[in-house]
């Protein structure tokens, strides 16, 4: 059986690039052969070292051309469909599960990650929550650590149920261990609470990255066994 995770945010830069990149160069590092998959990228080029697309590929390990692990790409930041459509382009669901399928048995294990919140548009008719059920896998949501994110996540995971998706759990990201406040120190209870969700881990701020430090990271702060064993 195909296993994976479909990473999706509360919102926009909240770090989804970065855990996703954590988890696979985590099993990466226990031996595991790791797929990863971003269907759409906007406002970089995928072939830029610091884009998303080459993130994922770097401590992945996946050996798949870049068009295959982000087969769409479009110059401006915004939500897919309208860079798209600032494009005269149109990607439809039937195109975008073609490249899926043409990538989804080349590994053992996959890291398929959305763009923005589960809810922002791909296409003329589908939104992330789309994919997400069309690839079939639990999903993880990506939190931020501080004031409000639980309103977010709460409205993120309670949408993602009434979609028919299976919430994995949370990864709080970002948290800066060296000024927590009182809303740091209790958000990640207060997600297990209210959403009825675990939290799978919380991840420190990280000012450097390189594959050796953050797949030591989320190897310590990341429960992998629950994401594997699902």
């Amino acid at each position: 059986m195909r296993k994976g995770v479909f990473v999706t945010g509360t919102d926009t830069d909240v770090g989804k690039t970065i855990v996703s990149s954590g988890i696979a160069a985590a099993l990466k590092n226990k031996g595991h052969d790791i797929g990863v998959f971003k269907p759409m990228l906007s406002g970089v080029k995928r072939n830029d070292p610091m884009s998303d697309t080459m993130m994922l590929k770097r401590y992945s390990g996946d050996d798949s051309p870049l068009i295959d692990i982000t087969p769409y790409q479009f110059d401006e930041p915004l939500a897919p469909y309208l860079a798209a459509k600032r494009q005269n382009c149109e990607v439809s669901f039937s195109e975008l599960s073609g490249c899926w399928n043409d990538v989804k048995d080349r590994h053992d294990f996959f890291i398929v990650e959305g763009a923005g919140g589960i809810t922002v548009p791909f296409g003329q008719a589908y939104l992330v929550s789309d994919v997400a059920k069309e690839v079939g896998f639990p999903i993880i949501i990506v939190s931020r650590p501080n004031l409000g994110t639980l309103n977010h996540t709460y409205l993120t995971v309670d949408y993602a149920r009434r979609c028919g998706l299976h919430v994995l759990g949370v990864v709080v990201n970002d948290m800066n261990e060296e000024d927590r406040g009182v809303a740091e120190e209790t958000n990640p209870d207060l997600i297990e609470k209210f959403c009825d969700v675990p939290v799978l881990g919380v991840i420190p701020r990280l000012p450097h990255i390189d594959g050796r430090s953050l797949a030591t990271v989320f190897e310590e702060r990341i429960d992998l066994e629950k994401m594997i064993g699902y």
